[in-house]
């Protein structure tokens, strides 16, 4: 049985994909002087900080309420695959970057840098698909073990995730001579896979929900929340002297109920027109695209660190990644590798054979309407 398309996570997937891309091009002026600039960073870039989560939520919901993650063969097959060869295949172009920076070529530049690859990711923001990946191969059995909670155990699995969010409130908010009081050995254990599990499985507790919340509770809360870290992390800056993000942990905390509030938003707005563009489907390799294309960036000079450099280069990578990805997608030999979309897919959803179907379609539809 083929799932109904939800529309609201397509919505929380873009508005992550920009976040992510945003945040990171935001890192460098963030570690620069306190300034305008600085403070406008500061607040775009703890509302993005929510992208991890909600990915984390999306992909939790998807998986914990399909019934096809209780095989194995599922996972192996088809899953794992869409992961690992997109991000086994940007790895070989990140480490081919690093290797006309560095100005060699030897076997054990290239080589021991691939070989790294399986041990810790060859670039920072691939940190996700190791866990995500991690988390895929535990799906068959937390699936077993979601569906089995009844009303109280969906709570005492809620209360435990406030636990662990509200620690790291109190450790964000607390001096650093105390927050040896909060290293309480089981919640830490609690916070498997860094913490990210629980995020996992928080996605299906919101997304399942029959409860429909207030509207204008659900913003008051995350305005609450925004407004918490982007001050927060301002002063720990300011007392610190150097950029210091304990407000905008992204495992747990204040971000995770900002992300949530979100997560809650998208769900009861109302419906929207779909994507008219073909960027959705594009959105997972567009995360692994844009870490190599910053490389490139910063190997040219570009490295804003004011707000509207930030928002420049933002665009800039996300459109590149958009045309090339779009590109790619179209080529058979390469489309799997690069995107983890059968090449038949990518040309029902996304490529520009996608593209020329929809105008002609719409030019007939002119036509016609004539």
């Amino acid at each position: 049985m083929v799932r109904q398309h939800i529309a609201y996570l397509d919505r929380l997937r873009l508005a992550a994909a920009a976040g992510v891309v945003f945040m990171h091009t935001a890192a460098a002026g963030l570690r620069s002087s306190v300034d305008i600039s600085w403070h406008a960073l500061n607040l775009l870039t703890s509302l993005a900080f929510t992208a991890v989560p909600l990915f984390f939520m999306i992909s939790g919901y998807l998986l914990m309420t399909d019934e096809n993650t209780l095989r194995p063969e599922v996972l192996l097959r088809r899953r794992l695959p869409r992961l690992v060869i997109p991000l086994a295949g940007w790895s070989v172009v990140a480490v081919a970057w690093d290797c006309v920076c560095a100005h060699d070529f030897s076997f054990g530049f290239w080589g021991g840098r691939l070989l790294g690859g399986l041990y810790s990711p060859v670039l920072v923001p691939y940190w996700f698909l190791y866990t995500l990946i991690a988390i895929y191969v535990l799906s068959p059995l937390l699936y077993g073990g979601m569906r089995a909670l009844d009303r109280s155990g969906r709570r005492y699995l809620l209360l435990l995730i406030a636990l662990v969010s509200l620690r790291s409130m109190i450790r964000a908010v607390l001096p650093d001579a105390a927050e040896h009081y909060l290293d309480v050995d089981l919640l830490r254990k609690l916070q498997a896979l860094g913490g990210y599990l629980l995020l996992f499985l928080l996605g299906y507790l919101l997304g399942t929900t029959q409860r429909r919340f207030p509207t204008a509770v659900l913003i008051a809360v995350a305005t609450a929340a925004w407004a918490i870290i982007t001050v927060g992390t301002w002063s720990l800056t300011v007392r610190s002297g150097s950029y210091n993000a304990a407000f905008q942990d992204q495992s747990a905390g204040f971000e995770v109920i900002l992300a949530a509030c979100l997560f809650l938003l998208a769900k009861q707005a109302p419906a929207q027109k779909g994507d008219r563009f073909g960027i959705v489907p594009l959105l997972f390799p567009t995360y692994l695209m844009h870490a190599v294309l910053l490389n490139m960036f910063y190997m040219v000079n570009i490295r804003p660190v004011n707000f509207f450099g930030v928002l420049g280069a933002t665009g800039l990578n996300l459109l590149i990644c958009y045309l090339t990805l779009k590109t790619v997608a179209t080529v058979r030999p390469i489309c799997y590798l690069a995107t983890g979309m059968t090449y038949e897919k990518a040309c029902a959803s996304c490529n520009w054979i996608w593209t020329a179907r929809q105008l002609r379609e719409k030019r007939m539809k002119t036509g016609g309407d004539a």
